[in-house]
């Protein structure tokens, strides 16, 4: 857009010839008239060579605009932790915080030459080192090349670097390789629980193999965890929801990139007082689960999941009337962390381990059972204490379509075609106005 913007002021951009091109990586491609390429060409490089860089001095300041990652530090909370995922710029200043010798000398292509000594040991006749410069201005540059200095600027996303010109080079060529195109994976997460007496009847063996009528066949290890087709999982769980005998919890669905983590967190807190002899504080103690996904391609392209799995519930028995008021609760958490590959199209099961369950159950009679008085003979309780499984299926798939454009944008675009749309007619402006906030009181 830049480099368009510039040729239409200067007069040279001619619209028969268009530059096609991806904008982000700055490259393009533009077909004509071999002088008119040639002029594009030499723009193009001219420009190159303004936007180089800012000299100053010996000093050269570079300016670096990052396309696919972020320049500064990502934090965010887990549970307790705070957690940083380190920016190009932090990566970067690690990079060189070890270097004990002047980066100057390690880009440099050719070491310092050696001083021209006289024959005869004349004296009185200074030494020059290479370019005539004298040893002082010689060491004067050498400790300039090690004050390189880089700075985050987030608003544009962008890398300050100040240095030598080798060294900006050096940063720019650095961060060319780190600035990459991540791809998207969408994370699907199912969170089921299971009877234990269902599951076994299912054919079930966490330690063998399950089998669901002739069709699904997994083959399970030690570690209870497999790989499974997860649309034929899901249709056997919901055939047991609907007798209730299955119980999906939850059921996530998470967007992310590839080496970017990715978290759900269903969590309840409860707080205490810690009093002592001369201050009282407030604790607090966090369960709940927790799913923790890094996700990455491997070279066969399955994805590989580093994972990690909390699950706590409260184990205080509802039924005790005898614990006293500032009795804690009994907190009890289940962890996972492995690490596991999906084939295409696969999902990963995880978990199998038992809990108990106690149920309470109030069924009636359609509309006998709200009668007031004679209600209560149409309506019936049961109670269930029960071995509940649970387990979690995680689905990973890498988004490779583009989104598919929203349905007004799809109108304007016939409408455009049919030649009906007029951008400037303030009656269709109101009315698109009205019709968006419609859709906003509706979600």
């Amino acid at each position: 857009n830049e480099f368009n913007n510039f040729l239409k002021r200067s007069g040279l951009y001619n619209k028969n010839y268009p530059l096609r091109g991806d904008n982000r990586k700055g490259t393009f491609y533009v077909s004509g008239p071999p002088v008119y390429v040639d002029m594009v060409v030499n723009a193009a490089t001219m420009m190159d060579k303004q936007n180089d860089g800012i000299e100053l001095g010996r000093q050269k300041i570079g300016v670096m605009r990052l396309n696919n990652t972020f320049v500064g530090d990502r934090t965010y909370n887990l549970r307790d932790q705070k957690m940083v995922i380190p920016g190009i710029a932090t990566a970067i200043e690690r990079l060189l915080q070890g270097e004990e010798q002047p980066l100057g000398n390690i880009v440099s292509s050719e070491p310092p030459a050696m001083p021209a000594f006289s024959a005869n040991g004349e004296k009185g006749k200074a030494a020059n080192y290479a370019g005539g410069m004298s040893l002082q201005e010689a060491l004067k540059q050498n400790a300039a090349a090690g004050n390189i200095k880089i700075v985050a600027y987030p608003d544009t996303n962008s890398l300050l670097v100040k240095g030598t010109a080798e060294q900006v080079h050096f940063i720019e060529m650095l961060v060319k390789a780190l600035d990459v195109a991540k791809r998207h994976v969408e994370l699907s997460l199912w969170i089921v629980d299971l009877n234990k007496s269902d599951l076994e009847r299912l054919g079930t063996s966490w330690s063998g193999s399950i089998t669901i009528g002739d069709k699904l066949g997994v083959s399970l290890n030690q570690s209870s965890i497999s790989t499974l087709d997860g649309s034929r999982f899901i249709a056997a769980v919901n055939a047991l929801e609907e007798k209730k005998q299955a119980t999906v919890v939850s059921r996530p669905v998470l967007l992310t990139q590839e080496n970017v983590p990715a978290i759900f967190d269903n969590n309840r807190t409860f707080y205490t007082k810690l009093i002592g002899e001369r201050n009282v504080a407030l604790e607090h103690v966090t369960y709940g689960t927790m799913i923790r996904v890094l996700p990455r391609f491997s070279a066969d392209g399955q994805i590989e999941m580093s994972l990690d799995i909390e699950d706590g519930n409260d184990k205080t028995p509802q039924s005790d009337t005898t614990t006293s008021v500032d009795a804690l609760p009994e907190v009890g958490r289940t962890l996972i962390s492995t690490i596991a590959r999906v084939p295409h199209g696969k999902s990963l099961l995880v978990g199998g381990y038992t809990r108990d369950a106690n149920t309470d159950t109030v069924q009636s009679i359609p509309f006998l059972g709200k009668l007031p008085l004679i209600g209560s003979l149409f309506r019936y309780s049961s109670k269930n204490k029960s071995n509940v499984v649970r387990v979690f299926m995680i689905e990973p798939k890498e988004i490779v379509d583009p989104l598919t454009p929203d349905a007004s944008e799809s109108v304007n675009n016939i409408l455009k075609q049919s030649g009906a749309w007029s951008g400037d007619d303030k009656l269709q402006k109101w009315v698109r106005v009205y019709l968006d906030r419609g859709q906003e009181a509706i979600k």
